[in-house]
Order: structure tokens, then sequence, then C-alpha cells
């Protein structure tokens, strides 16, 4: 029985030794600072997470087979450590699958179908370019190219009446880079305009290759809705002059509200739609909206989840994030794993509530790596209405993927 108590302390070590790092990654990527700062923090806690269960090995391996073997009795560093990391695997399990049941708030969530797009499917693995990313199209069950058309019906607590029904494409995280080819997101283009949204808001990280720029006329400049297409930048794409990237989605016909308050009319409703690029892009004073009128509404376009509190502090109807691409590969009943936030996991993606102020985090539509399971690319057609006050039936992704 000892063996057995053993061991499984062991199992759950390894599964926390897991979290743990991550975790520290995870935060890591949810600040600002040089790039190459990150990076190298990164490859240090990586290099520090494959080497320390080797030195462990060593610790205890000549032990491994005999009756006695109990690395948790000895008062060591590596001891300490072996039992931290147990303690943490442990609290996982339950924190881990509580975190995925809460990510889809049923106050807010009424309805929610998902189809796949068989255009985008249609092009296949041609779309990928460079060696790298053609052996990851080749995996088994990578979602990358699958675009999910997701329809949500949100109920939101002070939404005015006049815009009962309002339609909004959430879309977020395209990340050309050329990696994948401009094809995709003609297709994604189209996609957006059959579904003719009454408004289209892109929450950053667009382009981050110079030699993607002539693509975006083609394709986010043929967007269509009447109630205007708006954008923020992300961090990605402060990898490239940001400036020549506002200039020319600006010049293409999209509205620009970084670091803004932009006021609107939206059938007879008032309407301000606020930008935070935080904390990657600073704008010139901070963005203090005006006290909230009466009968307004309030849109708050974030690249990351991490600025939810300020669209509480805003007195945002609606937060709309990305970032974080759903995790990009999520594990059965563990759910995300990878999150770039200071929250870790928590907003990875979903609908949440604080107070009145709801939030939608994409999964975003593409990223660097072109890799995806059990997360597939989010094209978001987000209804919305009044209500909010009760539980809804929906808690879970359609047909439980």
């Amino acid at each position: 029985m000892k063996v057995a108590y053993v061991w499984t302390g062991v199992v759950l070590a390894a599964l926390g030794h897991g979290f743990l790092w991550t975790g520290l990654v995870n935060r890591l990527h949810g600040l600002s600072g040089p790039r190459w700062l990150i990076k190298s923090i990164t490859i240090a806690l990586v290099v520090a997470f494959a080497v320390l269960p080797l030195a462990l090995m060593r610790r205890y391996g000549s032990s491994l087979g005999a009756s006695a073997f109990n690395p948790f009795g000895h008062g060591d560093v590596a001891g300490w450590y072996l039992r931290l990391c147990a303690l943490v695997g442990g609290a996982s399990l339950i924190v881990k699958p509580w975190i995925e049941s809460q990510r889809y708030d049923r106050r807010v969530l009424q309805r929610w179908t998902q189809q796949y797009s068989p255009a985008t499917e249609a092009l296949g693995p041609s779309l990928l370019a460079g060696g790298v990313a053609r052996a990851l199209g080749r995996i088994p069950g990578n979602e990358a190219l699958k675009l999910s058309i997701d329809r949500k019906r949100l109920a939101l607590p002070a939404l005015p009446a006049k815009l009962d029904g309002l339609t909004i494409v959430h879309l977020s995280d395209l990340h050309m880079t050329g990696r994948v080819g401009r094809g995709f997101y003609e297709c994604l283009t189209r996609q957006v305009n059959e579904l003719r949204p009454d408004v289209i808001a892109v929450t950053g990280d667009i382009v981050e290759h110079e030699s993607c720029w002539p693509w975006l006329a083609e394709t986010l400049g043929r967007l269509c809705a009447p109630m205007g297409v708006y954008f923020v930048l992300g961090n990605h794409d402060v990898l490239i002059d940001e400036n020549r990237t506002r200039e020319l989605l600006v010049e293409a016909g999209l509205v620009y509200v970084g670091g803004r308050c932009l006021r609107c009319d939206w059938n007879g409703a008032a309407v301000t739609v606020i930008g935070n690029e935080l904390p990657w892009l600073r704008p010139a004073e901070p963005v203090q909206p005006p006290a909230k009128a009466g009968g307004e509404f309030r849109l708050a376009l974030c690249h990351t989840p991490d600025q939810f509190g300020f669209g509480v502090r805003a007195s945002a109807d609606l937060v709309l994030a990305g970032h974080t691409h759903g995790g990009q590969v999520q594990a059965p009943l563990l759910g995300v794993i990878a999150s770039p936030s200071l929250h870790g996991t928590r907003y990875a993606c979903g609908v949440f509530r604080r107070r009145t102020t709801v939030m939608h985090v994409s999964r975003g539509i593409s990223s660097e790596t072109p890799l995806r399971w059990r997360s597939p690319p989010e094209l978001a057609l987000l209804e919305l209405t009044p209500g909010g006050a009760g539980a809804s039936p929906v808690g879970r992704r359609p047909g439980g993927a």
C-alpha cells in the first residue's frame, strides 16, 4: 500500500511540475517588455522545466526499484520541491476541471451553435507555406485550417432595447505571417460578409510580416457592416511598423479605436466604442471614458482579456478580447494548458460576466504556429439580447468538443 501511495505522489508531482512551469510561462507572456527579454526568460524556464526532472532522477535513480523508495521523505530541497509539485498536481486535478466548467457563463450564453466552414476545409494544407508549417499540417487532427463559425446569443444585463438583436462579428488574432496563405483570409472575409453582421470588431494581432501588408486591402478591407468595422492592435502587430499597419487598415475603410472613445449612433441608440491595447501599446493619455449616460451602450475592444477589469471600470456592457487563442491545444478534462495571460488559463476563451459587464474571449483565427487541437479557429457571430439574470442550459461547447 505504501508503494502505491508513493507512486501516486510521483505521478501527481510530475503533473504538478508541468503545471507549475507552464503557469509561470503563461503569466510571463501576459506582461509587456522587450521581446528579446521575454523570449530569453521563456527559454530559461523551459530549460529549468527539462533539467529539473533529470536532476531528480539522478538524485533518486539508484533507489527507484527499492521497496523503501520514497523521495518525499527527504528534508532536502529536492524533497520539498517534490512535495510542492505533488500538492500543485493534486490541486490542479480539482481546480482545472472547475475552471473549464465556468468558461461559459450560463447567465449570459443563451444559445450556441457551431458549424465548420466547408470552404476553408476544402482549401486544405496547400495553404501552408514553409517546411515547419507543412509538417504541422500533416499531423492528424490538426484543426489550424478548420474554421468554426460560432453563433452565440448573449444576454446583456443593461442592453438598450433599441439594440435587441444587434449582431457583432468578433475576429481576433489573424496573425498574417505568410505561413497560412492569403486564400484562407480571403475565404474568411467571404464567410463574414455572408453572415451580414451589423458590426464587425477585430481585436488585434492582425499582421506581423511586411510581406502581408498587401493582403489587407483584399481581406479585411472587403469586410462589410452597416454600423462599422472597428479594430485595435495587439502585441504581435508591434513586431513590424504598427503605424503602417494602422494606416493601411484605415485606408481600407476600418475604424481605429485604439486608446480612444468613439461616440456612435446605432439604431437610434447612443453607443461608445472604447479601444484598449494595453499593456503593449500605450496611448498618450490613459483612456478615461466619461460618465455613462442613461440608455447608452458601451463596447470595449481589448487585445487581452487581462483588461477585463478595465472594461468593468469603464462601465462597458460588452468587452471583446483575444490574444490567448483558446490555448490552441486543449487536453481532455484539464482543458487549456498554455495561455499567455496574467490570469493563467482562466480567460483563455469563453463568455464571462462581472457585475453588468460581459466579456467574450475569442479563440482567434490563426497563430504563429499553425497547430490546433480541440480549439479550432473561431469566427464568432454574437447576437445581443437584454437579460442575463437567470441561468441557461448552455454551459459547454456544442457537441462536447
